[in-house]
């Protein structure tokens, strides 16, 4: 997914000759599958429908990143891959542990790549002979919280306490993985919709009003990489506690924001290609379902 951001604030784009302009600078149509833009930029209706018509999907941001907007093309996208999709659910608990299983594996060699060792050979037995979907999230949950207490050990101590927290996180780490995870849930909720799938319906995760639960399915697979993604950027020290605000719940502000989309941009371009091949593997799991 080619990913164009504008996160600039009181700032009105334009759309002349199938590109966007703005500041005198010109960003074609071609270069761009997903626009972010950030809460405090102005886009017409008139150049909404011009983009969704060349199938690029908008991404609007929340002021303090706890909220999101989809604007995506109303035209249907492969409705069979839909009515595959609902009779694969028969088979829910065979998608379901390959995303845990899957998971854990990648979790485990992100540890390792950080010399961590973790044993997860009991996990994935216990995988393979579950029988409901509850006892497989109970399964992923012992794991994450195993996981999470080797994972904050590598990171600057005033940046985190040690756990993971969320709705709403608590520290700047946490902070972080929460926006970054978001991100990138709604970016698969654009690669699915873009390949005719239903992101509501999904296997491991359960339908539930507004939640993508296809969408979260495929995170679980994408975590690590994410999480490798944060630890980089606070060993590196890109960010500063001055760069989080408090209340209720830890957020980055927007200038923070800026100093890190950069890493966030290449991290999806690194991913792209294995985006790219989950996708074409659920697929053939549910060819075969």
């Amino acid at each position: 997914m080619k990913i164009a951001i504008i996160d600039k604030k009181d700032i009105t784009i334009k759309i002349e000759n199938s590109a966007i302009k703005l500041e005198g600078q010109s960003i074609p149509f071609r270069l761009m599958d997903i626009l972010v833009l950030g809460h405090r930029v102005t886009l017409h209706s008139k150049d909404i429908l011009k983009l969704t018509k060349e199938n690029i999907s908008i991404l609007l941001i929340s002021y303090s990143n706890d909220n999101f907007s989809l604007i995506h093309s109303a035209n249907a996208k492969n409705a069979e891959n839909k009515l595959l999709q609902y009779h694969s659910l028969d088979k829910r608990l065979e998608f379901a542990k390959y995303f845990v299983s899957s998971k854990l594996v990648s979790h485990q060699a992100q540890l390792k790549s950080n010399a961590i060792e973790v044993d997860i050979s009991f996990p994935l037995e216990q995988i393979k002979n579950a029988t409901a979907i509850d006892a497989l999230m109970g399964i992923e949950g012992a794991f994450a919280r195993k996981y999470f207490t080797q994972y904050f050990a590598l990171l600057p101590r005033d940046m985190h306490q040690g756990k993971r927290s969320k709705q709403p996180p608590k520290d700047p780490v946490n902070a972080l993985l929460s926006y970054w995870y978001s991100l990138y849930y709604h970016i698969i909720t654009i690669k699915l919709l873009s390949h005719g799938f239903e992101p509501s319906m999904g296997y491991l995760h359960t339908a539930f009003r507004t939640h993508n639960a296809l969408a979260s399915d495929i995170l679980e697979l994408f975590r690590a990489s994410i999480n490798q993604a944060v630890l980089s950027v606070f060993t590196h020290h890109t960010l500063e506690l001055s760069d989080f605000s408090k209340k209720e719940g830890v957020y980055l502000k927007y200038e923070g924001r800026k100093k890190v989309w950069g890493e966030f941009v290449s991290l999806v371009e690194v991913l792209k290609p294995k985006l790219n091949n989950e996708i074409a593997i659920l697929k053939k799991m549910m060819d075969k379902a």
